[in-house]
């Protein structure tokens, strides 16, 4: 029992180590913190995000890469070196093209939007002779359930 000890304290204390707090922040360039930043040791699934002023802590081997994303932002890698504290300045990326709005008065084509809709040709109300909107639209538009009730509105 006593070399169970033993053997388990040797093997946490060469686990805890190597490892360092490491702290520090991630800016924009106009030096403002960027909340919800994304820390990453490559190779691994450890991470963390920085707070609302940019500020993150992370345990981290002397030698590992640290990778540094937001969305938006080009990412940067940084070796983890004798300094525990990294300070990092992350450079707007323009690659967002445009931005699809569909609202009444947008045109997009249909193709684009990644969902489907129905058009009724003003030609095909007037062909269906019916006395009221609603009735000529019944069954020719997609999604549309037309019910008939009989009595006052």
């Amino acid at each position: 029992m006593k070399n169970f000890f033993r053997i388990s304290l040797i093997l946490v204390s060469f686990i805890t180590y190597g490892q360092n707090k490491i702290s520090g922040s991630v800016f924009d360039s106009d030096g403002l913190g960027l909340p919800g930043a994304t820390v990453i040791i490559e190779n691994t699934n450890i991470g963390v995000s920085t707070d609302f002023d940019g500020n993150f802590e992370i345990e981290a081997d002397r030698g590992q890469v640290l990778q540094f994303s937001y969305i938006g932002y080009i990412g940067q890698k940084v070796t983890v070196g004798d300094n525990d504290s990294i300070s990092v300045i992350l450079k707007p990326d323009n690659q967002l093209d445009e931005v699809v709005v569909t609202s009444l008065g947008f045109k997009v084509s249909r193709d684009e939007q990644g969902s489907t809709s129905s058009v009724v040709n003003t030609e095909a109300v007037v062909r269906s002779g019916e006395p009221t909107l609603l009735n000529t639209l019944s069954g020719k538009a997609a999604g549309v359930q037309i019910r008939r009730v009989s009595g006052d509105p």
